[in-house]
């Protein structure tokens, strides 16, 4: 009685331990996001938008809910409850509009980005200084750079350089972003290019704030987040391995994993009770893994054995967080217990495969993760 006692004292003792270190893990999705769009009519706003969010031209920006009783400069797309996006021609046309939903997003606003098109303009100069007293971060981008497609290489290099000079900035990027108007021919193919550096630099700025994944959220291709998620995790299990008490930090590791990876596919924000409640049906398939990596985590480092677990934490982590990757992009739910652990089988001796014979720095390497995970799920 005494040991059964002691036993689920230890046992209570752990998991709130995990949700401690759960409650420090995961992300806050309860944040907003607003980002202000600013430049010219026909620019091109609406086009980047779409290329942005790395949508199709059938999934364009036309079919996101715009807010009622707009002006027609005014375009106030509400991706969730959480994110907004304005569509306007200056701040002051925001400003003009005048309705709580506008008077709200003035006063924070995450990220600016000035659209400019053709030759440079210097009255533009006091858009970007308006979007600059109001935002975070502000980004510049050159859009429809096809228009120098028949030019020398030179060109538009000459532009850019002019834009630089009497926006007085350092950094612009040139875009395009062509063929999502409704009047393009169907069978035309989008052409797309400079949005990958653009995105790339929102999404670091948006990460240091903790909001990347409101933005990550509605991507039309959301693979490449769902990997950085899984990697991310994997290098912080690895190194996880060696802290003492180890099992309870890799397990908050993993259900704040999964909170990401619900959220990103469902917009859903799981409570840390049901997220860490799916644990102990991985861990009832993994018996012997799960009783190593519970004895190793209250025991003194000792090399080989710390070696040995970080492997273990590794794969069990990868296979836990490729299941509920599969199971949310396709579209089915995580209550599925049964679903769940086939699959958490059928993955557990992939990633063992997948892992066999990487070194520990391997482990610890985020772009060799992020490539074994994407050929993994």
């Amino acid at each position: 009685m005494v040991n059964a006692a002691s036993n689920n004292s230890d046992e209570k003792e752990f998991w709130e331990n995990v949700e401690t270190q759960f409650e420090e893990k995961v992300q806050d999705f309860s944040k907003t996001l607003n980002i202000a769009i600013i430049g010219k009519v026909s620019s091109g706003k609406s086009s980047l938008i779409n290329a942005l969010l790395k949508l199709s031209r059938k999934k364009a920006i036309a079919q996101v809910g715009a807010e009622a009783g707009v002006t027609t400069k005014l375009k106030i797309l509400r991706l969730d409850e959480r994110v907004r996006l304005i569509d306007s021609p200056g701040l002051d046309d925001v400003r003009a509009e005048n309705s709580q939903i506008t008077r709200e997003f003035l006063k924070h606003i995450d990220v600016g980005i000035l659209v400019v098109t053709g030759a440079a303009d210097a009255s533009q100069k006091r858009y970007l200084d308006d979007l600059r007293s109001h935002c975070e971060s502000v980004f510049v981008v050159l859009n429809k750079i096809d228009e120098w497609d028949r030019l020398a290489p030179s060109a538009l290099e000459k532009v850019v350089n002019q834009w630089k000079q009497v926006l007085q900035i350092e950094k612009i990027y040139p875009v395009c972003a062509f063929g999502y108007d409704a009047d393009t021919p169907p069978n035309t193919p989008l052409d797309i290019r400079g949005v990958y550096g653009l995105r790339e630099d929102i999404e670091i700025f948006l990460g240091s704030k903790g909001k990347d994944l409101l933005l990550a959220r509605h991507m039309g291709e959301k693979k490449s987040y769902a990997i950085g998620i899984i990697a991310t995790a994997l290098v912080a299990v690895a190194v996880q391995a060696f802290i003492p008490g180890s099992a309870a930090y890799i397990a908050a590791t993993q259900a704040s994993a999964i909170v990401a990876l619900t959220y990103l596919y469902t917009g859903e924000i799981l409570s840390s009770k049901a997220s860490l409640g799916l644990l102990p049906i991985f861990a009832s398939e993994t018996v012997i893994t799960t009783l190593f990596l519970w004895v190793k985590s209250f025991l003194p480092p000792t090399g080989i054995a710390d070696v040995a677990a970080a492997i273990l934490a590794v794969s069990v982590t990868l296979a836990i967080l490729a299941t509920v990757n599969s199971i949310l992009a396709s579209g089915a739910k995580l209550e599925e217990e049964e679903l769940l652990k086939s699959k958490f089988r059928t993955y557990r001796r992939q990633a063992e495969t997948a892992l066999k014979g990487l070194a520990l720095t391997d482990l610890k390497d985020l772009p060799s993760l992020k490539a074994i995970i994407e050929k993994f799920i």
